[in-house]
């Protein structure tokens, strides 16, 4: 069997770590899978390993703007897939073209849940929703889908089940890595010498993710003299990236404590977990959250959104809020950083369920998933 990957609209974030790491980890022979052929540009395939079974076609259109990838993908890719593949494994979500069988993956919540779409207006809406109605017809044409969690399952089949009433859906979590240290490296001091706790927040500024919630939150805290920096990781899109920057100008009156460090390398970003000391994540919607198994993996006490699929993976490893109202974020955070035993025995705990998840794990379930649906196809 020879598998082809659409990698068309693959080109950062989660998504690219995802199959970087499916790659590196898997072993596709074991499921009889001879070759793996990625069509994508080349932001994209330089990303991704070198491996003997592995072929990385760089199509020169996946480096222009949206519009003419999505023709490739519509028109160019079938003809590519006849010709080279037996299996088509779309991750991006997102596929219109005319070859079968195929697989795709379900990973952004917020096409799909209403209130969390209408947070956005304009061309940021009209996109969403266009988006839901490609995805919704890639679901329903699907040979396979594949869940990141038990949540993003259930949504489908409880809110949308007509566009999975025919497909088979598998459940692959997300993986994670272990990291080289246990616990974090040294804190920042004060100039009087006090410990001051750094708070992490990996994720990409978007309404859903509520980062100005958090730092108003944050700025509350300090106001009432509790020593902590915030650490912001991750790109975002205009609108939300304004709102961010004004609820950072709004609460550093005098002293800065709060660090937007925008989009960074992931190998950066890891490093960022043993820098911190604690994990904050308000986010309202999410069909896995990886920077929260990646938050675990690194042992750190975690204070988490009580929405979507975070009390599936964090269960009893950490505290909960409401992502929408300050006052329950603050006290959250507050009720941690007082409580040091607590935080510690969180941390250990989180990282302890963390050991659950693993690329290699995630990789050998998806090869064997893609394998088990070509065969199904093959018979019928």
């Amino acid at each position: 069997m020879i598998l082809g990957i659409d990698a068309s609209n693959i080109r950062a974030g989660g998504g690219i770590t995802h199959l970087q790491k499916i790659l590196e980890n898997g072993d596709p022979g074991i499921n009889n899978i001879s070759q793996v052929m990625v069509w994508g540009g080349r932001d994209t395939l330089d990303q991704l390993p070198q491996k003997s079974w592995l072929d990385l076609r760089n199509i020169s259109v996946l480096n222009k703007p949206l519009p003419r990838r999505l023709l490739w993908q519509q028109v160019e890719l079938a003809n590519l897939a006849k010709k080279d593949s037996d299996l088509l494994f779309v991750p991006g979500g997102s596929y219109i073209g005319s070859f079968r069988p195929y697989v795709t993956m379900f990973q952004n919540m917020q096409i799909f849940e209403t209130k969390e779409r209408n947070r956005e207006r304009n061309k940021e809406w009209l996109r969403l929703k266009l988006l839901r109605l490609v995805q919704s017809h890639t679901f329903r044409k699907a040979s396979g889908l594949i869940c990141l969690s038990e949540y993003a399952r259930n949504y489908l089949t409880q809110h949308h089940p007509q566009l999975v009433a025919q497909t088979p859906i598998q459940l692959i979590a997300h993986g994670t890595e272990s990291f080289q240290n246990d616990g974090h490296i040294s804190h920042n001091e004060s100039s009087s010498g006090l410990q001051i706790l750094r708070i992490l927040y990996v994720s990409t500024v978007k309404k859903y993710k509520h980062q100005w919630n958090l730092i108003d939150a944050v700025g509350l805290l300090r106001k009432e003299g509790i020593l902590i920096e915030l650490h912001l990781i991750g790109g975002g899109n205009p609108q939300a990236l304004h709102l961010m920057r004004k609820a950072i100008k709004k609460n550093e009156l005098e002293k800065k404590f709060i660090f937007y460090h925008g989009s960074l390398l992931h190998s950066e970003t890891l490093a960022w977990y043993h820098k911190a000391d604690m994990f904050v994540f308000p986010s309202t919607c999410e069909t896995f959250g990886i920077s929260l198994l990646e938050a675990m993996t690194a042992g750190l006490p975690i204070a988490s959104s009580d929405r979507g699929p975070m009390p599936e993976v964090l269960k009893d490893a950490g505290l909960y809020f409401n992502p929408e109202s300050v006052t329950s974020i603050k006290n959250c955070l507050q009720y941690m950083i007082e409580n040091p035993n607590l935080r510690r025995s969180l941390g250990a705990k989180a990282k302890q369920y963390s050991q659950a998840y693993s690329w290699k794990k995630c990789a050998d379930e998806t090869f064997a998933f893609l394998r088990a649906v070509y065969e199904k196809n093959k018979i019928e």
